[in-house]
């Protein structure tokens, strides 16, 4: 039998995942409703940009709802965000995320909750069942205020 000297060879490529925390999860915040999960949002949007184009951003929690980390998964037009639930469970379950909290901006300062946000938040759910990731809410910001999908009865 011959051997394939493809799977021999140094030059296959490895792929390595690491997460590493600058801080102790248990001094971080704990996100315990949808305020706190707004006012977070708030400390890390650019507030330049949240009247300007539509982004999408992510929070990773522990089992305790302490945030271990953020990520911006995506950024659109002035009216709308691709979102590719994908990008999201990636960095989930890389930071080894017991459950998550997603945002998205709407700059025209409407806080109405559109048929493609919950098409996008009802994929999100899906996926993270097959995960065991939890969504805990979908929230919506706007420079003076927020919606929460969980306070709406959506999630």
């Amino acid at each position: 039998m011959q051997k394939n000297p493809s799977l021999e060879s140094p030059e296959l490529a490895e792929v390595q995942l690491t997460y590493r925390s600058k801080r102790n999860p248990m001094t971080q915040p704990q996100i315990r409703d949808p305020q706190s999960a707004a006012e977070y949002f708030r400390e890390i949007w650019d507030d330049s940009t949240i009247e300007l184009s539509e982004e999408f951003m992510l929070l990773l929690l522990n089992p305790s709802k302490r945030v271990l980390g953020w990520a911006k998964i995506a950024k659109g037009s002035g009216t709308a965000c691709i979102v590719d639930p994908a990008q999201v469970f990636k960095f989930a379950l890389l930071a080894n995320a017991n459950s998550i909290i997603v945002c998205h901006n709407h700059p025209s300062g409407n806080l109405r909750i559109s048929n493609a946000d919950k098409a996008i938040t009802t994929k999100i759910v899906e996926a993270g069942k097959n995960l065991d990731i939890h969504l805990d809410d979908h929230l919506i910001l706007t420079r003076w205020d927020y919606t929460s999908f969980s306070q709406q009865g959506l999630l």
